[in-house]
């Protein structure tokens, strides 16, 4: 399984040896860790989002430097860990996920209004990648995505990056 942060990401930012075993036991901790904080899987994401590899940067030097801060998480770091924690959780609530149709159509999505840019969708269920083509780029109808591919979709799950119209 991947982590947030590749091996010579990690012992970039730490300057240790990519083989430095408590860096290694470190980073499935911070992903578990990042991953419970937002409820969403950055490690599944392709690319991963770069605030998320910030926050992984952030939270394993911290725990790397003081293994007594190891599961204390934002309750015991400054405050520019929570700062891209927040950030992170609000990406983490424009992620959404639904299942594709046999055809054109549109999908319900809850939380999405007309207007809305869809940033990326990629497969994660039955098919993987890059599936952007086959959706509508900017939310026309609200709580809806239109798929716009002919192919059938069914049974195949999607992941969209959502970006609010207000956040443009």
């Amino acid at each position: 399984m991947a982590n947030i942060l590749t091996t010579a990401e990690a012992a970039a930012v730490l300057r240790c040896l990519t083989t430095d075993p408590d860096m290694l036991a470190l980073l499935p901790l911070v992903d578990s860790y990042i991953k419970n904080a937002t409820g969403h899987d950055w490690t599944a994401d392709s690319p991963i989002e770069p605030t998320a590899k910030n926050y992984a940067r952030l939270l394993l030097t911290r725990w790397h430097e003081s293994p007594a801060m190891l599961g204390q998480g934002i309750t015991a770091i400054e405050a520019g860990l929570r700062d891209v924690s927040i950030q992170l959780d609000v990406l983490a609530m424009r992620y959404k996920t639904f299942e594709g149709l046999s055809g054109t159509g549109y999908i319900q999505i809850d939380g999405v209004s007309a207007g809305d840019t869809v940033s990326s969708v990629t497969g994660v269920q039955g098919v993987s990648g890059d599936q952007a083509a086959s959706f509508e780029t900017v939310i026309s109808e609200d709580s809806y995505i239109l798929q716009v591919a002919t192919s059938d979709l069914s049974s195949k799950w999607f992941k969209a990056l959502i970006t609010p119209l207000e956040a443009l």
